[in-house]
């Protein structure tokens, strides 16, 4: 059952980063949004409607809800570690387990039965969750492809090894759940 954002933000402070720790992980989701952005451009285009509108992201299964805010094309999304003003500042909030946001932002899943479901919690502003849907839905992302194409001659044997490992992880969640 998905936690509620009043109990997720306090998270931050039960489980404090190290130093740097949270400027780095900023630094890596924030390379990823540059890179999905030089790949699949037309994500932006169909979102520079919704330029400056934030949703917050809240992994339920994670200490650390994000804040996404979408930026005029060319620019790529940025993404943050939310606070607790945040929460009421993003114009829609989305919930779900970490695996579940990944695999509907590479269009794996159908997001209207995760909702109807209610494995997927989404509030506010539902205008900028379904343009940001669809926009995702239809650009053909594929995570481990993107990111181990910066492995040039390496990226052939590091998505094989990256989709064995997230098979394995994805076995693992499911025995685990």
């Amino acid at each position: 059952m998905p936690i509620s954002i009043a109990r997720s933000l306090p998270n931050l402070a039960r489980w404090p980063l190290p130093p740097g720790a949270k400027s780095l992980a900023e630094s890596v989701l924030n390379g990823l949004a540059h890179l999905l952005a030089r790949r699949h451009s037309t994500v932006l285009e169909r979102l520079a409607d919704f330029a400056g509108a934030s949703c917050l992201i809240v992994p339920h299964d994670l200490p650390y809800p994000l804040l996404l805010t979408l930026q005029a094309p060319p620019a790529a999304p940025h993404l943050r570690f939310a606070t607790p003003a945040d929460a009421t500042q993003a114009r829609a909030t989305i919930r779900a387990d970490m695996l579940t946001l990944l695999q509907l932002l590479e269009g794996k899943l159908d997001g209207d039965a995760l909702f109807f479901s209610r494995d997927l919690v989404v509030e506010g502003d539902m205008e900028v969750v379904v343009a940001l849907r669809n926009a995702v839905d239809d650009a053909g992302i594929d995570l481990v492809a993107d990111v181990v194409s910066l492995l040039g001659p390496f990226s052939s044997p590091a998505e094989r090894l990256a989709r064995h490992l997230i098979s394995l992880g994805s076995r693992l969640h499911r025995s685990a759940t």
